[in-house]
């Protein structure tokens, strides 16, 4: 229990407040001694306020909170503490101390210095499958830069939760930072289809490549799918694609050569 003196001087702070609000406007406390009231009740620890940075304002808790939340919402569900503090006038760590109570409710997250919620996440998702449905592609990496969020965070929270859901596409098996849709895949499927039925010999994947304009990882994943009139040398840099209607020929040349002569020349084959 507090000393006497204590209890003493808090019934002449609550004496003096039922004054004041018996009295006319212009005998009512004045600003110091408002001031004065609440630094005591702050000293007795019978009042919890947060101060502004300024001095002139205080702040319960639960009103900074509210105040937090409110910034949250007016700014679309993402806000940098950093900015909070300037706009609520409030230390950056009392800030961010209640930041760490509002993420525990497990609908916002803190991350790299700002508060994001579940619903600016989806919103940002509406956004990336716009953006997929018209390039055909995206990746992470560019996401990261457009939204200057983490990648992982874009990975897992974004991508990977909503696709099939808010985003309609495909993930790269062999690159998981990587998107297509549907139409993309067909689309290069085509391209890379007429390529190869140009080729009449073997040639080098790396200008099937830069012909079609693909990534290497992308044109030999789609090339498994595509039944192709013609086999890969291997999938190492400097492997060739080497056209069915070439290996026919070829075959047909030596059995032909065989046929008429009865024998087979070791330099004619090695030059095929």
């Amino acid at each position: 229990m507090a000393p006497s003196t204590d209890w003493d001087e808090i019934k002449r702070l609550a004496a003096d407040f039922q004054k004041a609000q018996l009295t006319t406007t212009a005998q009512r406390l004045s600003e110091r001694n408002c001031v004065e009231i609440v630094s005591k009740l702050i000293e007795l620890k019978l009042l919890d306020v947060i101060f502004t940075v300024d001095g002139k304002e205080y702040l319960t808790p639960q009103q900074l909170i509210k105040e937090i939340k409110d910034e949250l919402y007016v700014r679309g569900g993402r806000v940098n503490t950093v900015e909070l503090a300037k706009e609520l006038n409030v230390d950056l760590n009392q800030i961010n101390i209640y930041a760490a109570d509002i993420v525990k409710s497990k609908e916002v997250q803190l991350v790299a210095g700002s508060l994001i919620t579940h619903y600016y996440l989806e919103k940002i998702a509406r956004e990336i499958n716009e953006k997929l449905q018209l390039q055909g592609q995206i990746t992470v990496g560019d996401l990261t830069l457009q939204y200057d969020l983490p990648a992982e965070l874009l990975q897992h929270s974004v991508l990977e939760k909503y696709l099939g859901k808010l985003i309609c596409g495909r993930q790269d098996p062999s690159d998981p930072r990587i998107f297509y849709t549907e139409e993309y895949i067909t689309r290069t499927k085509a391209k890379i289809r007429g390529a190869l039925m140009g080729l009449l010999k073997p040639t080098p994947i790396s200008l099937i490549i830069s012909h079609c304009n693909l990534a290497e990882r992308l044109f030999l994943y789609l090339f498994d799918q595509l039944n192709a009139p013609g086999v890969l040398t291997g999938r190492q840099s400097g492997a060739q694609y080497v056209p069915s209607c070439y290996t026919k020929s070829q075959n047909e040349w030596v059995m032909n050569f065989y046929k008429q002569n009865n024998y087979l020349e070791y330099d004619a084959l090695t030059r095929l």
